[in-house]
């Protein structure tokens, strides 16, 4: 960059208090350009080159004013030939020409089809952005040209639109039809999603299935971006997180509901096809209902819950109601009395019932030995395992695993 093209920089810099850059005609000096200049949800509206090559075919000598598709603007000078070898322009922005309105965000993601999860970003990006007259952005440029080519009188000033857009998005009214359709949509989906949680807070498969097949149509008219497969991954993950808190209100264990959730959030990535990831989304529903159904807790009171809780996360271990109710800071007695009244069983009992059902999931799933299963599960003891094994089962493990085992 020559001497007279720092000076100019410098000077726009500290009169406009706007950025000002270089871009060479290179893919690295664009894509380094509006990768750092962009807003960071802009995606394929910023195609560096694309923009580049745009900006290097136009004439020398005009100021070119530019409202890309996020409302900002910029001031485009064509370099004179020998700035660079093959060829350069001068940035400047982008900058806001007044104070932006309270709605901006909004309307941002409107025309740029963005899903709302981009509100928190692009509001921060925007109170990074300065703001500028146009007029007197305008009025430095003309002047900086007309240094850089020796012009004498006023340069010309011309308006493009090279991101994308066919012409200048003036009136109120073109967004006020959509801001009315985007809000309708936003409170179909927020209902359906809330009927959809609801359903899966109780565990109830059939009813969540019915509102998910409604619920999908509109996820997929959200194309947050063009490639409609990453468009479905992003979905998916919505997904999850909508039935994943939905589990958290059943008071199901975060423990269990982490470790589904992260093999949810593996899956979505290795799938590789929509149709694929429209199935694990169902998949989803059912498994989290399945969850509900076998460790929601919500029907108790808070006192059992951590009971139940301490019990199902320490199975492996020698626990008894004396070390359950020091654990949660409750008398021995009172915590017997109230679990008895809950649960319709003691906390014995239920501590059998509990390993029992493990040891089956351990019998039908894996290939380990009875006698480690026995253990893993909390029996010290291989005769007492198989009492009470076959108490509440009606058989033996050996006999459970030879003819209930899952092939």
């Amino acid at each position: 960059m020559n001497d007279l093209i720092k000076v100019t920089k410098e000077y726009i810099e500290t009169l406009l208090s706007v950025h000002v850059n270089v871009i060479e005609n290179t893919q690295e000096s664009a894509d380094a350009f509006f990768g750092s200049m962009a807003p960071p949800m802009a995606g394929t509206s910023y195609n560096g080159t694309t923009i580049l090559n745009y900006f290097l075919k136009l004439e020398e000598k005009i100021v070119y004013d530019v409202e890309d598709c996020f409302f900002l603007h910029w001031i485009i000078l064509k370099l004179p030939e020998g700035v660079e070898d093959n060829g350069a322009v001068l940035a400047l922005g982008p900058f806001f020409d007044t104070n932006p309105p309270e709605n901006l965000v909004q309307k941002s993601l409107l025309r740029n089809a963005l899903h709302a999860s981009y509100t928190t970003p692009l509001k921060m990006f925007y109170n990074s952005v300065p703001v500028c007259s146009t007029t007197k952005a305008i009025t430095v440029a003309r002047i900086c040209l007309q240094h850089l080519f020796h012009i004498e009188g006023e340069p010309e000033c011309k308006t493009v639109y090279p991101f994308g857009i066919d012409k200048k998005v003036e009136p109120t009214e073109y967004y006020v039809e959509e801001e009315h359709i985007y809000m309708a949509q936003t409170e179909r989906r927020y209902s359906l999603e809330t009927r959809l949680q609801a359903d899966v807070t109780q565990g109830n498969s059939v009813g969540a299935m019915q509102t998910w097949r409604i619920l999908r149509v509109e996820m997929d008219n959200l194309k947050k971006i063009k490639d409609p497969l990453r468009n479905a991954k992003n979905n998916s993950i919505v997904h999850n997180t909508i039935l994943r808190k939905a589990v958290e209100r059943s008071y199901v264990h975060p423990l269990y509901i982490d470790s589904l959730a992260n093999q949810i959030l593996s899956a979505i990535e290795n799938t590789n096809s929509v149709e694929d990831l429209h199935k694990l989304q169902e998949d989803c529903i059912i498994e989290y209902c399945k969850l509900v159904t076998k460790h929601s807790l919500i029907k108790y009171t808070p006192m059992v819950r951590q009971a139940l809780n301490y019990i199902n996360t320490h199975l492996s271990s020698d626990i008894h109601l004396p070390e359950i109710a020091s654990a949660i800071n409750v008398s021995p007695n009172y915590l017997s009395a109230v679990f008895n009244r809950e649960t319709e069983m003691s906390i014995s009992t239920y501590i059998n019932r509990r390993r029992i059902e493990k040891a089956v999931e351990l019998l039908e799933t894996s290939n380990a030995s009875i006698e480690d299963i026995a253990t893993f599960v909390g029996f010290s003891d291989m005769n007492y395992f198989t009492r009470v094994f076959k108490g509440i089962k009606g058989v033996t493990p050996s006999d459970f695993r030879k003819h209930g085992k899952i092939q």
